[in-house]
């Protein structure tokens, strides 16, 4: 059971390449939301380059145990309202003991 505080939505891509010498766009479409329990790991605004900043996040999500194969994520904060963000995959881990499927981004 996951004590939920947001959602995760998957971003699919589709499209992309060359059809008749011409560059076709690739589309990105928002799967189902699913519940989720978000923590955040790290998450500053020291991130600097010549012409601005950006903040620097490292989130740790569980859902229920499922197959999971995704490559970029949304993520949605649902206590506060906020999104906070997409983000690609790092690394995703059953935890059969909880019964839970950890995903690092």
């Amino acid at each position: 059971m996951i004590i939920e505080n947001g959602t995760i939505q998957v971003v699919e891509k589709t499209g992309g390449g060359f059809h008749g010498g011409r560059p076709v766009p690739v589309t990105e479409t928002l799967g189902d939301p699913i519940p989720c329990n978000i923590r955040v790991v790290k998450s500053d605004k020291r991130g600097s380059y010549v012409d601005g900043k950006f903040t620097q996040t490292q989130l740790v999500i569980l859902i229920e145990e499922q197959p999971f194969t995704a490559q970029t994520i949304k993520v949605t904060d649902t206590l506060r309202g906020v999104e906070l963000g997409t983000f690609p995959v790092q690394a995703i881990q059953q935890l059969h003991a909880t019964g839970a499927t950890q995903i690092d981004v």
